[in-house]
Formats: C-alpha cells, sequence, structure tokens
C-alpha cells in the first residue's frame, strides 16, 4: 500500500498511468478494418471533406455526393472541426476509414488529457487520476462510439472540461493566455456540436458566476464575456449560417417520428441501476436496445461526494460550496432526461432539436466525473483516498469495459467502403436531413451525368462535377432550357460565358414530385456553363468575424509573452 501512496505523489507517473489505463477503451480499434455503427457517415463526411479541400472550398459547406449526388448544404448545418481534422490524417497517408477510427482513439485520449488537467489544477493529481478515468470509462461514451458512431458529440467531452478549466483560471489569474484559451475551446465546442454547446454553455456560465462569486472577483467578468464573445467569433462562419439560413433547409424530418423527443425520456432504473447493453435503438418506453445510464459507480460516487462535502464543510466550505453546486446542476440535467420534464421540453422548443433527452447524459457524466473526484479529494486520510480511488476504478472497469468494442468487425478498405451497395447507402441514408428547401422530397435516383435538355437541341462536349460547383462546355444549335443535376440553394450563382444570367428551381417536368433543381435558358453557339455556389451576405459576415477573431487572438497572444 505504501508503494501506491508513494506514486500518487509522483506527477509524470500518474500521467504515464492514466494513458495506459485509457488503452483498453479504445484498443479494439487498433487494426485494419471497420466496424459498424448507427451514423455510419462519419469516413463519408471525411470523404466529401477532401473533395472540398481538392477544390479549394475552404471552409467546406456544399459536398457533390449527399443527397443521391445533387449536392448539398451538408457543413452549413453540420458542425465540421472535426472533419478538417480527420481530413488531415487522410492528407497525410491514412485511409479514410483509418482517419475516423484515429478520430476516435484521440477523442478518448484527448478528453482523459483535458479532464486530468482540469481536475489537478482544482484537487491535486491523484483525484484527477480517478476522475479521468471514470469520465473515460462511463456507459454513454461506450455507446456514442460503439453503438452511435456520434462523432462530433464524442468530441465535445474533450471541451467540457477545457471550458472549465480555463474559466477557472482566467476568474483566478485573470491572465491573457486563459482568456485565449477560453475563447478556443469555446469556439471549438461551437464548430463541433452545436446541440451540445446548446446545453453545456449555460452550466459553464453557472460555473464561471460561482467562481467570480466565490473569488469576489466582479472585475473579471467583462473579461470573462469577452472570452465567450471571442469563442462565438471565432466559429462564426458556421454558427452565422446555421442560426440566420436554417429556414433554407428541410429540418421538419429531424424533430418528427422516430426523432420526436418525447419518445425517448429514460427512467430511474435505465439511470441508475441498469447495467444493460445493447447495439439497438431508443425506443418509447423503458425497454431500450442501448445503456442509458449515468453509471452507476459514477451515481454512487456523486452521492459520496455530497456526503463528505456535508461532512467536511467547516473544514472545506469552498469545495464543500462547489460539490453542492455541482450536484444540483446535475440533479436538474438529471431530471431533464425523465419524461417528469416534458413540461419544460413544451415551452422550450429550441430543446426540440435534441432529439433524444438522453443526449444530456453527456452533461452528467461530465459532472460526474468532477465529483467523483472531489470525493477523494475531501478525504483527509491518503490511505482511505488510494483505496477509495482503486475501487472506483476496478468497479467501473469491471461493470463497463466489455462496453468498449464494436458488436462485429468488418474485413474492408476505403475502396469497398466506398463502391458498391456500401456507397450506395451512404448517397442516400439521412437523405431529407438538411434537404434545400426547394426541393419538396428527396430524390429516388441517382443524379445524371449531365443536365437534362428540357427545350431545345444541345450537345455537350465535357461536364465536370466539383465539390460545389458544376461547369461544362455545351454547343446549342437553338435556344434551350437546361436543368442542371444540382439543388437549388441561397448563394447559387449560374453563369454562361462568365455572364450571371438568371435561373429558377420550379421547371418539374418528368418528375414525380418536384426536386428544386436549378434551370437556365441557354442561347445558341458554343458555350461554357458553370453554376456554383458562392457566400450569402451571412456567409461573408461570419467569415470575416471568424478571420477578426483569429486577428484579435494573435494579438491577445502576442500581448501574453510579455
Amino acid at each position: 500500500m505504501k508503494k501506491i501512496v508513494d506514486l500518487y505523489k509522483s506527477p509524470l507517473a500518474i500521467f504515464v498511468l492514466l494513458i495506459v489505463f485509457t488503452v483498453p477503451s479504445f484498443f479494439p480499434l487498433l487494426r485494419p478494418g471497420f466496424f459498424p455503427m448507427q451514423d455510419d457517415l462519419q469516413a463519408f463526411r471525411i470523404q466529401q471533406m477532401d473533395k472540398c479541400f481538392a477544390d479549394f472550398q475552404i471552409p467546406c459547406r456544399w459536398v457533390p455526393d449527399a443527397g443521391y449526388q445533387y449536392g448539398y448544404p451538408q457543413f452549413i448545418y453540420y458542425p465540421p472541426s472535426v472533419y478538417y481534422l480527420g481530413e488531415f490524417f487522410h492528407l497525410i497517408g491514412f485511409q479514410i476509414i483509418d482517419a475516423v477510427k484515429i478520430l476516435f482513439i484521440l477523442g478518448f485520449v484527448l478528453a482523459a488529457i483535458t479532464m486530468f488537467i482540469l481536475l489537478r489544477s482544482l484537487f491535486g493529481i491523484f483525484p484527477a487520476f480517478v476522475g479521468s478515468l471514470l469520465y473515460t470509462y462511463a456507459p454513454y461514451r461506450a455507446v456514442d462510439v460503439y453503438v452511435r458512431g456520434a462523432m462530433s458529440e464524442f468530441w465535445s467531452f474533450v471541451f467540457f472540461p477545457l471550458i472549465f478549466w480555463s474559466l477557472y483560471k482566467l476568474i483566478k489569474s485573470n491572465k491573457n493566455k486563459y482568456l485565449i484559451w477560453t475563447a478556443i475551446s469555446i469556439g471549438l465546442l461551437l464548430l463541433t456540436h452545436n446541440l451540445m454547446s446548446l446545453i453545456f454553455i449555460p452550466i459553464s456560465a453557472i460555473w464561471g458566476i460561482f467562481w467570480i462569486v466565490l473569488e469576489r472577483n466582479w472585475k473579471v467578468l467583462p473579461r470573462v464575456i469577452f472570452a465567450g464573445l471571442l469563442g462565438l467569433v471565432l466559429a462564426a462562419f458556421f454558427t452565422l449560417p446555421v442560426v440566420f439560413e436554417k429556414q433554407y433547409a428541410h429540418t421538419e424530418s429531424m424533430l418528427g417520428g422516430y426523432f420526436d423527443y418525447r419518445q425517448h425520456f429514460v427512467d430511474i432504473n435505465q439511470l441508475f441501476l441498469s447495467n444493460h447493453w445493447g447495439y439497438g435503438s431508443s425506443w418509447l418506453g423503458p425497454n431500450d436496445n442501448l445503456d442509458l445510464s449515468t453509471g452507476t459507480v459514477h451515481a454512487a460516487a456523486g452521492l459520496l461526494a455530497l456526503f463528505c462535502a456535508i461532512y467536511f464543510y467547516k473544514k472545506n466550505r469552498r469545495i464543500a460550496l462547489l460539490t453542492i453546486v455541482l450536484f444540483v446542476v446535475d440533479l436538474f440535467v438529471l431530471f431533464m432526461t425523465h419524461q417528469k420534464s416534458s413540461f419544460i421540453w413544451d415551452f422550450l422548443p429550441p430543446l426540440w432539436y435534441l432529439q433524444f433527452p438522453w443526449r444530456l447524459l453527456a452533461n452528467s457524466v461530465f459532472i460526474l466525473s468532477v465529483l467523483s473526484a472531489i470525493a477523494i479529494y475531501l478525504l483527509k486520510n491518503k490511505e482511505l483516498k488510494v483505496i477509495l480511488g482503486v475501487l472506483l476504478i476496478s468497479l467501473v472497469m469491471v461493470m463497463h469495459l466489455s462496453f468498449f468494442q464494436p458488436s462485429r468487425w468488418l474485413e474492408m478498405s476505403d475502396q469497398e467502403k466506398f463502391s458498391g451497395k456500401s456507397w450506395e447507402k451512404q448517397l442516400t441514408v439521412s437523405i431529407f436531413d438538411y434537404l434545400p428547401i426547394y426541393a419538396k422530397l428527396p430524390p429516388t435516383s441517382r443524379a445524371p451525368d449531365f443536365p437534362e435538355i428540357m427545350d431545345g437541341k444541345t450537345n455537350f462536349l465535357s461536364y465536370k462535377k466539383g465539390s460545389d460547383f458544376q461547369i461544362g462546355k455545351v454547343v446549342v444549335e437553338n435556344k434551350a432550357n437546361l436543368r442542371l443535376p444540382l439543388f437549388d440553394f441561397p448563394g447559387m450563382v449560374v453563369t454562361v460565358d462568365g455572364k450571371v444570367v438568371p435561373h429558377w428551381h420550379n421547371d418539374c417536368r418528368n418528375q414525380e414530385f418536384c426536386l428544386g433543381l436549378i434551370s437556365v435558358d441557354v442561347d445558341s453557339g458554343e458555350h461554357i456553363i458553370e453554376a456554383r455556389l458562392k457566400n450569402t451576405p451571412i456567409r461573408a459576415l461570419g467569415n470575416l468575424l471568424t478571420i477578426g477573431g483569429i486577428i484579435i487572438l494573435g494579438l491577445l497572444f502576442w500581448k501574453s509573452r510579455d
């Protein structure tokens, strides 16, 4: 026991142990091939991002193959940051399916590290070690990776601790470097998962207010607000279009049917007692075939932290108050996953886009992992700290380690992933999500390689489909009307021989239902016709704000060196 107690004093040894103990969470991914997941578009999104980079479409907003190859505003609405990183790994030589696995692995490692940094700054080395491992092996983390394949949501776990840590350090020290970290971590969370940002930033505000009140440092409040605004500015190229151009895409499919939040509340048994594991889905009622728990060990550690806070209140008032605040916040978070909270959901329509109230488990897992570190910290006897820490880690590993593996393994390469039935499925799955509003329903067949000649006589000498454009050389014998294999969308501009010409999207001849494709008239002669997505004013403003935010960040970094 003495050797273990001595080990807990060594920061380097504990950090190395943390990384070693994290390996089992992703060890099944360290082999060739791929694994099935519910959101099986992770590789596809990186592949489409690769096409954006090939065309220098940066930031990537429109992708060419989604929507059955009629093109899609994928990254106008879907957070892009993780897929930029995935594209980086692909550019340096990894297969796309391997880039996906690397992203999941990095998500585990970085989340453990950022949680360790947060908890060490507050509670010391050993409590940080325990809390980080409980954070890693929460059942919901396994669900995100090995069942749902929810890459962006999974990566939001990296930024939760980073936001708490940077806010705490900023309030304590008022230094520019922590203002920079706060802005970056908020900006990255916004670019990683907008829904997680919606539900986590209010918790961050409570965290920040708590420390400002406790430190009696109201003078730092303007800098905290500035850091938050700077984070918003850094992500503006994505967040502004999401907010102000939502009406240009079908989003109703994200709220109805299976995705109606009213079908996905969880009960008390699921939250605290059940250790059921499955690779299925969430349904109305308590018989979901996947784990939707906080983790029994995590919940017990949270309760223990509360009891310790009450018992040691007079000896450690600050941490006791923090524990009580976090415990109350977590109770509210968990209440929001239960059907009894439906009156709040009914009153707040933006929450409907969460689709699954149990998504709030992400916040609960984070808070309970912090509370577990507090429980270790508040104990005065070092040997008792070690015993409790080892017990918590052992219980978590015994109960949940078996969850951290795929349902099965597929021997495949990029070539197989992006061909045949697999490719066909990726072109059509979730086809209604973010479908441009001018299309009444999604297409039922693949887009043709060339425009349709609706009127006149025309011969195409060449035609190319890029990531956010289509261009071709055409010979027109007499005036022709062409319908391009491309959805119309705000910002689409059509030119003939470099001159902008009018286009429309309501020529629905020979279509079962109107697809909202671009139509254009072309006079006789040989012409170069091009359709390309340009920036709308709101996209241009978002780009400018992000560039401005990066400049401000650079100036702050330069100033912080003094």
